[in-house]
């Protein structure tokens, strides 16, 4: 039979079918306070502070905020793909709450307002408040510490060998314009891991064991060794102790200093060991590591969930944008992660 045209309750249904697509979107809606993390951006950036009259007013913090999470829950959707998006998903609209509204943020604004994030430390801002109220949801740190660094790429930057002298150096090519210089990434770096070779900068994070939630973060170029930035990672709190001693690491980490430092917080080591060239049977070695990775690799789950969701490229040039994009990353993950252990009841327990 035919269907009508014009059928009385066809909004209702698909508007009940599209919220079995947007229940991440809804949690997201409720769990999180997102006037506070608003609140906090502003503090730190001064958007939404006195401004003289006339003209357009901005758009909501709170709206954009929502907007660069959708950037990057979806896949690290560029801004003129955000744009459409935004124009053409109703769900969108109603989760940034800007449905009705005349004009819609542009593929301009959204660039200024994470340009805005980078250079002013909204992001620092809105991962530490982000961290905040998962505390507050009853998701603090427990069990060991599980650190690791992560490749993130960016577009490649052609030097010839006299820039490339010029750029390690910290100086800029005399002949280069401002507009060319904007356009290259004197921060990032060339690195090789099992013969694979990467160009751009490296994410070292700390998650807890038990919520596999990210807690510290830093961003610095892809050559950087992964042990340079761990001081700063590590929580040697006693209210942290209490939950958790141990910190986990792979083989990258091993080194006297190292496991010095970890003695001297008050920290078990848990990181892996390389083989002792002194040493015929590594055994004992080899044993350690393999009870240790079964936590250690926990870590590793982070990734996985980050990379699926967000790649692991930057559209970026700069470490200041590349530091900020990455926060952003972590926090849509935590944010990700918290519907998830919401979903499962562990909120609390």
């Amino acid at each position: 039979m035919k269907e009508r045209n014009g059928y009385l309750f066809i909004a209702e249904q698909r508007e009940a079918k599209l919220s079995q697509f947007t229940g991440r979107l809804d949690y997201l809606g409720r769990l999180v306070d997102w006037q506070g993390l608003a609140r906090a951006v502003n503090k730190a950036t001064g958007r939404e502070g006195p401004r003289p009259k006339g003209g357009r007013p901005p758009y909501p913090t709170e709206a954009l905020l929502k907007v660069v999470v959708l950037q990057q829950l979806y896949g690290n959707l560029s801004d003129e793909e955000m744009e459409y998006c935004l124009l053409d998903r109703m769900s969108w609209q109603t989760f940034t709450g800007l449905t009705g509204h005349r004009h819609l943020p542009d593929a301009r604004t959204i660039w200024a307002f994470k340009e805005l994030l980078a250079k002013e430390g909204g992001a620092e801002a809105l991962f530490d408040i982000v961290g905040e109220q998962l505390t507050a949801a009853g998701l603090k740190a427990r069990g060991g510490q599980i650190v690791d660094a992560t490749f993130v790429t960016v577009p490649k930057t052609e030097l010839d060998e006299q820039e490339k002298e010029t750029v390690k150096g910290g100086q800029r090519p005399e002949h280069w314009s401002d507009k060319e210089a904007a356009h290259k990434d004197t921060d990032a770096r060339w690195t090789k891991k099992h013969n694979k070779s990467f160009y751009g900068y490296k994410a070292h994070i700390n998650a807890d064991q038990k919520h596999k939630l990210i807690r510290a973060i830093d961003v610095t170029p892809a050559n950087v060794d992964d042990r340079t930035p761990l001081d700063g990672l590590l929580d040697d709190s006693d209210a942290r102790k209490q939950e958790g001693k141990t910190v986990h690491a792979d083989r990258g980490y091993h080194g006297e200093a190292v496991r010095e430092m970890l003695r001297s917080k008050g920290l078990i080591d848990g990181v892996a060991r390389k083989d002792d060239p002194n040493r015929c049977d590594q055994t004992e070695i080899h044993e350690r590591n393999h009870a240790l990775s079964r936590i250690r690799s926990r870590v590793e789950h982070v990734f996985g969930d980050w990379w699926q969701s967000s790649g692991k490229t930057l559209r970026c040039i700069g470490k200041v944008r590349a530091r900020s994009q990455t926060l952003l990353r972590a926090c849509v993950y935590n944010l990700r992660r918290w519907v998830t252990l919401d979903r499962r009841g562990v909120c609390g327990v």
